[in-house]
């Protein structure tokens, strides 16, 4: 089963710089199947939730329209008060226990126009073998142009060519595009775990409202996999 080992997210919401578990840059111990997060009212929980929610929905109906979503209101709310430059996440994960872990960057910024677009977009994965070292880029994009390697891995152990990319729409992830293609069987595997997150909400106004005997959560679905659950106190 697919997991997330680690997630960085920066100029969210009150989340200016967090680090969770395991990410390229970060040599922390990876997440475990359960994470729990304990704080105070507005230390950032819920938006630490929504910022996988806004993945999420980045995927299903592009950057402008999850920023627009009624309980976000645009960009400028959604990016950290006082700060510049983009939204960025990371997202570190393995499809199971004997596959390489595969990093997942995405920066969201204003374009020239004023309007939410994907700034950058990258894949990476160590080759088969690497012990040492950066993992290798197998998809690149700035401002929707970049190159993507088709097949399973890179050119000298698995992979089959480079290909030049240009989006003409950067309000889509390059994942959204690129993740129906069977050439890119990474791209689609990463874009199915996307679509595949499950999100358990367990919050304190809510618990208010629920009957007291049994286990109880309010639940937001998104598709039927269970990817990682993180319990909100």
């Amino acid at each position: 089963m697919a997991q997330i080992e680690g997630i960085r997210i920066s100029n969210y919401r009150a989340l200016k710089d967090v680090t969770l578990g395991k990410t390229v840059d970060h040599s922390l111990e990876p997440l475990g199947r359960l994470a729990t997060i304990i704080g105070p009212n507005g230390c950032g929980k819920s938006t630490l939730m929504d910022a996988f929610a806004f993945i999420g929905d980045c995927l299903t109906v592009g950057v402008e329209d999850a920023c627009e979503q009624q309980h976000r209101g645009g960009f400028q709310r959604l990016r950290t008060r006082g700060q510049e430059g983009p939204i960025e996440f990371e997202i570190y994960y393995r499809e199971d226990a004997k596959t390489r872990t595969i990093s997942y960057s995405l920066h969201i910024d204003l374009d020239k126009a004023g309007r939410p677009h994907v700034a950058y977009e990258r894949l990476r994965q160590r080759r088969k073998g690497q012990k040492l070292g950066l993992p290798y880029s197998f998809l690149e994009l700035t401002n929707g142009n970049g190159f993507v390697w088709a097949g399973e891995s890179t050119q000298k152990e698995e992979g089959t060519s480079r290909d030049n990319v240009s989006l003409e729409d950067t309000r889509k992830l390059g994942i959204t595009t690129l993740g129906n293609l069977s050439v890119h069987p990474r791209i689609v595997s990463f874009r199915q775990f996307l679509e595949g997150w499950y999100l358990s909400y367990f919050v304190p106004d809510v618990a208010r409202g629920l009957p007291m005997a049994g286990a109880q959560k309010h639940l937001d679905r998104r598709g039927s996999n269970l990817a990682n659950y993180v319990q909100f106190i």
